[in-house]
């Protein structure tokens, strides 16, 4: 039985040599050719840099030697402050701590109660008030 013509897997694995598919590639003639311009492709796109062996080796040195400075700059630590900052403002935030009215400085909670519900009852402004005080005044001098 003949088998089908590659698929792109199967080129792409020959292509970086994984793959098994060389037989097919010299019975087939359409596959050679595709896998020839896919291989074209490959060259045309990849530059290949030749690096000498001195280069490597002064490349390394320099890494070598900036992993035994300690870093420069100040601000090496704002990322964990920032990451601070922002879990105390979250958390002041979510576990606020309940706030309770403060207590009558006259009396207990009676008291209270019943002068808020007397200031309600009053159908009377409450800017009459400094009215009244000049009526009152003008009676105590009678």
């Amino acid at each position: 039985m003949k088998r089908a013509h590659l698929t792109d897997n199967d080129f792409i694995q020959t292509l970086y040599g994984v793959g098994e598919h060389e037989a097919h590639l010299q019975s087939c003639s359409a596959c050679h050719e595709r896998f020839l311009q896919m291989r074209q492709k490959r060259s045309d796109s990849v530059l290949e840099v030749e690096a000498s062996s001195d280069f490597l080796a002064a490349q390394r040195r320099k890494i070598y030697q900036r992993l035994g400075q300690p870093q420069s700059g100040r601000l090496h630590w704002a990322p964990a402050l920032a990451a601070a900052v922002v879990l105390l403002v979250a958390g002041f935030l979510a576990y606020r701590p309940n706030v309770t009215a403060p207590a009558h400085p006259n009396g207990n909670d009676t008291q209270v109660f019943s002068e808020a519900y007397s200031i309600e009852q009053n159908a009377e402004p409450g800017a009459m008030a400094p009215i009244h005080a000049l009526f009152e005044h003008e009676h105590s001098e009678e």
